[in-house]
């Protein structure tokens, strides 16, 4: 049996090839039509952006997703193909952690990442793929918005956007798809000049410059030149690897001194400043150098938007409306209190053992859960204030006031 190609796993080959003549293309308030095509620059391979991205997307990965269903005042984890499609293989090739670094990365890269919902017949979902096309456009079509994906020169698919997670950063002119990368992009060709300037500056400092004067009676132009071509051969192109040249009475070599110019210090911060707060992040994140504060911030400021539009756009896209009527949701999560120092998780466990489960608190210290953990330990601080209030003034039971009383009387009758 001939495996089919990764483009008809994710669409099949039986339908929406390509927009019906009944659509019409979206056009935004200034009368323009809604495209999206994603810049295809230098700037992907460019290995500081590249850190910058592997930063966020490698941390960000790590959200854990959960299905819940809050309702009636009741909330509970489900457990069931949608979380382990979430939590643990999205698609036929790749785990969670592969599927939301590739997601996070595109976010962080275009400021648009798509990821196609694959349903069965019933509806439930199959597989979540995300997309790198060439080109997307809006569509209205039956009253819907849809959106139609060209991948390289000639495949198209014509899709509901219903069936597409969409994630953005910045807000772009039209109001639908992200920002454009066009400030960065500026940023990084003052960038490139500037390394192309110290590459060009370490080859001149390398290379013999200078003038050779011979002493002999005015020579022919094309003596001149077969002198200095003679030169290059034996000092420049090769010649002797010792390092040292010899030359007779009749000819002297005068160096030129060239002090190639290169971007200063302060140029150079400069330029790396604007690229790492075009991505909100900082260099300690980037090098894992981090303390628990700069984490903090980090996870406040980059990740938890992200995970918070993921939970949004995944609830959104998945549930049907009955299903979000009877409160389905997903949400992202992440355990900060791992990266906090060991001074805060010891705070944590003498103080948070009254709110948290024990497993919770396990897993702040990175320890396996028990089967007895999901318990929460209380003191007699935290406990109902109407029992407290009858232990503390004795106002017991009946049964227990009964028996004191009888104490009581058996301790008198022992007195007497």
């Amino acid at each position: 049996m001939e495996l089919r190609s990764w483009f008809s796993n994710i669409f099949g080959n039986d339908k929406n090839t390509t927009a019906p003549e009944t659509a019409t293309e979206v056009k935004i308030l200034d009368d323009r039509k809604a495209v999206f095509t994603p810049y295809k620059g230098d700037f992907e391979n460019d290995p500081d952006v590249l850190k910058c991205i592997d930063a966020i997307a490698r941390n960000g990965a790590k959200m854990h997703p959960r299905h819940i269903r809050n309702f009636a005042g009741k909330m509970e984890n489900l457990k069931d193909n949608l979380y382990s499609l979430l939590a643990k293989r999205p698609n036929e090739v790749q785990n969670a952690y592969q599927f939301y670094y590739q997601v996070i990365s595109n976010l962080e890269l275009y400021n648009d990442s798509f990821i196609y919902v694959q349903r069965d017949e019933n509806l439930n979902v199959t597989g979540l793929y995300p997309l790198n096309f060439s080109e997307g456009k809006y569509y209205e079509y039956k009253g819907q918005i849809w959106l139609k994906f060209k991948f390289g020169r000639t495949k198209e698919r014509f899709v509901a956007y219903d069936d597409c997670i969409h994630l953005t950063r910045f807000v772009g002119e039209d109001g639908l798809f992200g920002g454009s990368p066009k400030p960065i992009i500026k940023t990084l060709s003052i960038k490139h000049v500037l390394d192309e300037g110290i590459v060009n500056a370490i080859k001149t400092t390398q290379s013999i410059k200078g003038v050779i004067k011979s002493t002999k009676a005015m020579l022919k132009p094309e003596d001149v030149k077969k002198m200095r071509d003679q030169f290059v051969s034996d000092f420049v192109k090769g010649g002797d690897k010792s390092g040292i040249g010899g030359l007779d009475a009749t000819t002297d070599f005068t160096p030129v001194k060239i002090e190639p110019t290169t971007a200063s210090d302060s140029q150079v911060k400069s330029i790396d400043d604007k690229l790492l707060s075009y991505f909100g992040i900082s260099e300690e994140i980037i090098q894992s150098k981090y303390s628990e504060d700069q984490w903090n911030a980090f996870y406040e400021s980059i990740l938890e938007p992200i995970g918070l539009q993921m939970s949004l756009e995944f609830s959104n896209k998945i549930f049907t409306s009955t299903q979000k009527y009877f409160g389905h949701e997903i949400l992202f999560e992440s355990n900060r209190l791992q990266y906090a120092s060991n001074k805060t998780k010891i705070e944590l466990l003498r103080y948070a053992n009254n709110i948290m489960t024990v497993n919770e608190l396990r897993e702040v210290f990175n320890l396996a859960p028990r089967e007895d953990g999901d318990v929460i330990l209380q003191d007699l601080n935290h406990i109902d204030s109407n029992i407290a209030n009858d232990y503390q003034l004795g106002n017991d039971s009946t049964d227990t006031n009964n028996t004191n009383e009888e104490g009581g009387n058996e301790d008198e009758g022992e007195g007497n």
